[in-house]
């Protein structure tokens, strides 16, 4: 049987990138975290910009639990599109529906990264947590439980990850051919 968290390669790095705050094998947190997932304990899932929340129940209760991300402002998110659109592989990808596995080093030429990368202290790398339950580390199993139902929902809808980010999930298409021409246009030499 497959693992249903992180069927992609953007899912797994999704609750992978709690290893960025703490979160390293082997640890019991992963464990319990994973047994809540599957028996349905997160309900409530949310992903909006800079934000993942839900609730989820164990033996002690039910939990608000929240991962938080910062998200790329307006003008950052323009400088990426026009990268990625400026990539052949990386427009293919996104045409076809799926993250292309180059996104990353694309958007890192321009500052960007969409998911936590383990050892970077970049401000947009760090993930921030919280949960009310006694655990008072950044990780708990309640966190870990949110993270694997976000990475496999995620895996189904790759623009959730965009979102997580801020940017644009709408006309993807329209967008990538908008930053294509503007570059272009600015490559132009002025007679």
């Amino acid at each position: 049987m497959s693992d249903p968290y992180g069927r992609t390669w953007w899912g797994r790095k999704w609750w992978r990138a709690l290893e960025t705050i703490g979160l390293n094998y082997p640890d019991q947190r992963i464990v319990r975290g994973r047994a809540l997932a599957g028996h349905g304990s997160v309900t409530g899932l949310a992903i909006e910009p800079g934000l993942v929340s839900g609730r989820v129940a164990d033996a002690n209760g039910a939990f608000d639990a929240q991962i938080a991300i910062p998200v790329y402002n307006a003008s950052a998110w323009a400088a990426g599109m026009t990268a990625l659109s400026l990539s052949p592989s990386c427009v293919a990808g996104l045409l076809a529906g799926r993250l292309p596995k180059r996104i990353d080093d694309v958007l890192a030429e321009t500052g960007m990264r969409l998911l936590p990368k383990k050892f970077v202290t970049e401000d947009h790398n760090r993930i921030t947590t919280s949960c009310g339950c006694a655990d008072a580390r950044e990780v708990c199993a309640h966190i870990m439980a949110l993270a694997l139902v976000s990475a496999a929902r995620m895996d189904d809808d790759p623009w959730l990850v965009l979102l997580l980010r801020g940017g644009p999930t709408r006309d993807l298409a329209g967008r990538l051919r908008a930053a294509r021409l503007a570059s272009m246009e600015a490559a132009q030499p002025v007679a």
